[in-house]
């Protein structure tokens, strides 16, 4: 049973149409010891890659892959990954429900725009930066 209304699989499609400017892999990892959610997670990405050609979706097992996980700096699961034409460093912790599910869809057309949606500004005060930096943004309904 799909998770998505069928309205808002036709809403999605006709965004994807028309923003998604280059391809994007979702990369999934997933933990058969300890992952809350995990199956839920998959069907929700399986129903979103198959909105676009665009869209590809990869899995992964965090134990069992652990060079992939390493590849992608991946820390806990459920983890995913929004890569475009190379790796920006755009991760997704939990699950990509309710409020976070649209920040799940903005990461995938923003990583294929190959845009931040950033002022001009601070794009040139980021520049600034000179060494690496972690940023965790942390999101909750309560």
């Amino acid at each position: 049973m799909p998770l998505l209304s069928e309205q808002d699989s036709e809403f999605l499609k006709k965004d994807f149409e028309n923003k998604l400017k280059n391809n994007v892999k979702i990369i999934f990892f997933k933990s058969e010891n300890a992952c809350l959610y995990c199956n839920e997670i998959k069907n929700i990405l399986a129903e979103v890659s198959g909105l676009s050609g665009k869209i590809t979706l990869e899995e992964y097992d965090f134990d069992k892959d652990k060079e992939k996980a390493e590849q992608y700096s991946i820390k806990r699961t459920p983890g995913i990954v929004i890569e475009g034409e190379k790796d920006y460093g755009v991760r997704f912790y939990g699950i990509p429900a309710g409020h976070e599910f649209m920040t799940l869809i903005y990461g995938i057309i923003n990583v294929s725009a190959k845009n931040t949606n950033l002022s001009e500004k601070t794009v040139e005060k980021l520049k600034e930066i000179t060494k690496p930096y972690n940023i965790q943004v942390f999101v909750t309904p309560t």
